[in-house]
């Protein structure tokens, strides 16, 4: 394959999914000294910045999650997007952090981009450029591996990233080629980002022909299971957790609510629903569960 021939498969992961309606406040400088972005980059602007973790898969601990704001030093007319990437079971380690830029094309209709690592001290490495193509279900950018290079003679390799974005969902593609035959290095690194939501509800547990309830439960897909407790402070024993899961046969991303024992661990139920269900519960003769998202 050589390094121009192909792209990786992330734009196609994003072909069935409908654009989200979402927009996270991000801090702009005021209107009258910036100029105007180009319309698609104010869509970007709108919908891009929040926060994003990988599903939960059958046999992985691995998650990730991922922070995405707008830089509002970018020069005029761009939009400078800052990529923070964290693991949920390494919090010693530090974040890698990247800036995406997208700018008008001088004298086209077009949009161009870069993307650069970052330093901890927010300072760029190298710019490597991207060509971006604007879709109907959003946007996607890929490096070119023969420009986006590094090392010398036969170590030589390219990086062909790609970055695809529908307004719920960031895939990242990693490919590393070696340079000039394009012959992989590695194996494809494909990330699936999916954007985090928050839930608020209730839970009950049945005490006698009584119930016990927690009225104010809060938690979302990127958070750590919650023991919701009832209005005199005490725990129902419950653990509660939401989240977004990939299905292993079909690659599919449903949305996972489920509950268990806090001291045993045991699974005492779970329900599932479309990855962009406004409301999920569960409801058993001893426990009832029920959330929704504005």
């Amino acid at each position: 394959m050589r390094p121009d021939a192909r792209s990786l498969p992330v734009a196609a992961l994003l072909v069935t999914l409908a654009l989200s309606g979402c927009a996270t406040t991000h801090i702009q400088q005021p209107e009258q000294e910036r100029e105007p972005l180009h319309p698609a980059l104010q869509e970007l602007a709108a919908r891009l910045p929040g926060h994003y973790s990988t599903p939960s898969r059958a046999g992985s601990h691995r998650r990730l999650q991922l922070e995405v704001i707008t830089d509002p030093s970018a020069p005029p007319g761009a939009l400078h997007v800052v990529m923070r990437q964290t693991r949920g079971d390494r919090h010693d380690e530090l974040p890698r952090r990247f800036q995406w830029q997208l700018r008008p094309i001088d004298g086209e209709d077009g949009i161009q981009g870069s993307f650069a690592p970052m330093t901890a001290s927010g300072q760029t490495g190298r710019h490597c450029t991207m060509t971006v193509s604007l879709r109907r279900e959003g946007v996607t950018a890929q490096t070119d591996p023969g420009d986006c290079s590094f090392g010398e003679g036969e170590q030589q390799t390219g990086l062909l990233k790609e970055i695809a974005f529908d307004g719920s969902q960031l895939v990242i593609g990693d490919r590393l080629v070696r340079i000039p035959s394009g012959e992989p290095a590695r194996e494809d690194e494909i990330t699936r980002f999916v954007r985090d939501r928050a839930f608020t509800g209730w839970a009950g547990v049945r005490d006698g022909r009584d119930w016990r309830m927690a009225a104010s439960v809060e938690l979302g897909t990127g958070s750590v299971p919650l023991e919701p407790r009832d209005a005199s402070g005490m725990a129902l024993g419950l653990d509660i957790a939401i989240d977004h899961y990939q299905m292993s046969r079909t690659g599919q991303i449903k949305l996972r609510l489920s509950v268990a024992d806090t001291e045993s661990g045991e699974l005492l139920g779970e329900a599932w629903a479309d990855a962009d269900a406004r409301s999920i519960g569960i409801v058993l003769p001893e426990l009832q569960i029920g959330l929704e998202t504005p």
